[in-house]
């Protein structure tokens, strides 16, 4: 090797040493900051063969884990968002064996009625049955009501989250301008990129997407069924329609959980979307089942109440209608015949919603009659999803299991998939994160790198220096 050479191979070095001591300096620097991905120096050869160069600063991520994680954090936000939603409604409705859930109204109403079968002619034991019915239905309308509230809140909520994307994607859009305009491998390139990276993360929790980099170098996002969300600087803003419950990128569909659109199945919306699209109107169609199983049997109970009228329960005062039954447990009342001024019209409990007068008061025949209603076989409605054929006392305790069960599922799957997110994640830090220790280790070989090098600039000073005395 020529001075020459050893000259320009000892600079580059220090050069290069140099540049590998900031960075090591920026890493430890910014060791705590969220979302800072742990940078390195790319080296080539120099002309020739001879010394060495910088060719720009490298991010250490890796694309799969990345992935990974994200997805992970979109199933966990999917599960967060169905139990967060249901937490307040299952609570209302309680558990089996819980006498304020609506399997203990139920059961509270057939025991004031046995009550009352045994002894008709207590009006006390007729109260007791009449305040039994009237907390069922009171119960059928406040479940129904929380039910409701959930929608509203749940369908607010999907608002809020589609701001809040669209503002990230329009984020990242202006990222992705910025990137372009910056030279790749450069120290203003990689904060970028840290920011968009720090972008898609957020985002992960709404929708579960897929990230591409064009043939320019600028960043793709779509959904992962393939919709895009953003091309270079073009944004296709998200936009919901509350009316049809739908949801859209640009002019493209994106519903989850609609077939043949090229959407998204997890994310905090698609959790949103699940309770709006089939969670809720499933629990509503079990409550309305509950209440047309109500109104229907009692009235066919009831001997004295002709064809057209309601019996003990009713549907706002009238009989059951299978035109309006959508909705029902929220209209669902006791029939005001049985109440009367002063609790006179009590007798009815006994005798019949439509008797004229009272009846014998040994006479428990209509009380029976009610009793046996809960033993009543009814065709269910496909909406429900609790089969074909139940008896009341049947469904309804089925109707709190699959609640509950919806429920607990969501929340024990978040939990699981929350500790998987969670593994990722430190997967992901140990991989691309800063470890101080290993940084000052770095120092370390950078020390001696430089010292290699000033040492063989000091030789080569010397070889000069004794060269021209000798000449």
């Amino acid at each position: 090797m020529s001075i020459t050479n050893a000259f320009v191979s000892s600079r580059s070095g220090l050069a290069a040493t140099a540049a590998w001591s900031e960075m090591t300096a920026n890493n430890i620097a910014n060791a705590d900051r969220i979302g800072y991905v742990r940078r390195s120096i790319s080296l080539t050869s120099g002309p020739g063969g001879s010394g060495v160069l910088v060719t720009g600063i490298r991010r250490e991520v890796d694309s799969a884990l990345d992935r990974m994680h994200r997805q992970e954090m979109s199933r966990t936000a999917t599960q967060d968002a169905i139990a967060d939603g249901l937490k307040i409604h299952t609570a209302l409705l309680g558990k089996p064996g819980d006498p304020l859930s609506i399997p203990g109204r139920v059961t509270a109403l057939q025991s004031r009625l046995d009550e009352l079968s045994n002894d008709p002619a207590q009006s006390s034991l007729q109260r007791s049955a009449l305040d039994a019915a009237a907390s069922l239905a009171a119960g059928l309308n406040a479940a129904s009501a929380t039910l409701s509230e959930t929608g509203a809140t749940n369908r607010a909520g999907i608002a809020v989250d589609v701001a809040t994307l669209n503002r990230l994607l329009n984020e990242t859009a202006e990222l992705n301008r910025k990137i372009a305009l910056r030279e790749p491998g450069t120290r203003d390139s990689a904060m970028l990129e840290d920011a968009f990276a720090s972008q898609l993360d957020a985002m992960s929790e709404l929708i579960d997407l897929r990230v591409q980099r064009d043939a320019g170098g600028a960043f793709v996002i779509y959904t992962a069924g393939g919709t895009p969300l953003v091309e270079g600087r073009t944004v296709h803003e998200v936009r919901f329609d509350p009316a049809g419950g739908r949801l859209f990128a640009g002019d493209a569909e994106i519903t989850p959980g609609t077939s043949g659109v090229r959407g998204f199945d997890e994310g905090r919306l698609a959790g949103r979307f699940t309770l709006l699209n089939e969670v809720l109107p499933r629990m509503q169609a079990q409550l309305d089942e509950t209440a047309r199983m109500l109104v229907v049997s009692f009235a066919d109970a009831d001997t004295t109440v002709v064809a057209g009228q309601p019996g003990l329960f009713t549907d706002n005062g009238a009989a059951f209608n299978p035109a309006t039954a959508s909705g029902l447990a929220s209209r669902i009342t006791i029939n005001e015949a049985v109440r009367g001024p002063d609790g006179d019209t009590l007798w009815r409990m006994r005798d019949g919603m439509d008797a004229d007068t009272p009846g014998p008061e040994s006479d428990s025949t209509q009380v029976e009659r009610m009793i046996g209603a809960f033993g009543e076989n009814f065709t269910l409605s496909p909406q429900a999803g609790l089969g074909a054929q139940s008896r009341l006392s049947d469904f309804v305790s089925a109707m709190i299991a699959d609640q509950q069960v919806a429920f607990g599922s969501a929340q024990t799957r978040g939990d699981a998939l929350r500790a998987g997110a969670q593994a990722l994640e430190t997967a992901r830090l140990g991989f691309q994160g800063v470890n101080v220790d290993d940084e000052l280790q770095q120092l370390v070989a950078i020390e001696q790198s430089y010292a290699a090098n000033a040492i063989m600039m000091r030789t080569l000073g010397e070889m000069m220096d004794t060269l021209l005395a000798a000449a």
